[in-house]
């Protein structure tokens, strides 16, 4: 049976988000095709609730203060969760943004 394509994808993690996953940058394999949402959902359930708790308001909804930037573009402006991620390296940065000021 042929191995299944995968592509890398890259995270880094900003703001307190290091302290939940315990690193800054990794690196996931997700199967072609895979979009924005799937990621997510994959790094859930590797980090678990504390991490579910501050990145998601509830269910394929981010909390209004995360920002997903796959290489570079605003989530949101891809099509959110159905983004695909595309075949190559895709570098996605997760950053919570503080309010206040």
């Amino acid at each position: 049976m042929p191995e299944e394509a995968t592509i890398a994808v890259r995270v880094k993690f900003m703001g307190d988000l290091p302290a939940l996953t315990g690193q800054r940058n990794i690196v996931v394999q997700l199967p072609e095709g895979s979009t924005a949402g799937d990621l997510l959902y994959s790094l859930s359930k590797t980090y678990g609730d504390p991490f579910r708790c501050r990145v998601f308001s509830g269910p394929a909804t981010l909390h209004h203060y995360m920002v997903v930037f796959l290489d570079g573009k605003n989530m949101k402006e891809l099509g959110g969760f159905a983004a695909k991620l595309g075949n190559s390296d895709v570098e996605v940065v997760m950053l919570p943004m503080f309010e206040g000021g």
